[in-house]
């Protein structure tokens, strides 16, 4: 049995691997729309906003796999287990939107569209950035939800506290 007091409980690995993708997603979002309108005078936005939302596609779906591990541990101790279900279910609809988003813009990017096309092309891959920032926002009000109301994967110690003795 694992000491309850480790930061390395498989239940924890998942608030440790899920932040960093979060910010990538939410400031490459940022910076990829912001391209849309400020091209001519930051012409490296696009290029960074790509990057950060690849990097943080792969690492949302690191966080998606930490989560199904941590689910195992977690679930059973939940007043709502629905809430977690959600979170889940959400979290995947989240790597699936950036996923396309990626596929899409590499697409676009690597030339095979027309100018008219790419045109209408970068106008549906902000909104379908806009609808996954929706959508990770969502999934970590969920998260917090588990957390805060429900106290997944947090320690609740003994009567007196004799453990931290």
């Amino acid at each position: 049995m694992q000491d309850p007091l480790s930061m390395w409980r498989v239940e924890l690995i998942h608030p440790f691997v899920v932040h960093i993708p979060v910010a990538l997603l939410l400031v490459g979002s940022l910076f990829w729309i912001a391209s849309m309108f400020l091209h001519k005078q930051f012409p490296h936005l696009r290029p960074s906003g790509r990057l950060l939302v690849f990097i943080g596609t792969i690492g949302a779906w690191v966080a998606v796999y930490t989560g199904n591990l941590a689910d195992g541990q977690v679930a059973r101790s939940l007043c709502d287990p629905t809430v977690a279900k959600d979170h889940e279910r959400f979290a995947f609809t989240v790597g699936y939107l950036f996923s396309a988003f990626v596929v899409i813009d590499w697409v676009a990017f690597k030339g095979y569209l027309n100018i008219i096309t790419k045109k209408y092309l970068h106008f549906g891959l902000g909104i379908l950035l806009i609808a996954g920032c929706g959508f990770l926002g969502y999934v970590g009000h969920l998260g917090g939800e588990l957390v805060y109301q429900q106290s997944a994967a947090v320690y609740q110690p003994t009567e007196g506290c004799v453990e931290f003795e």
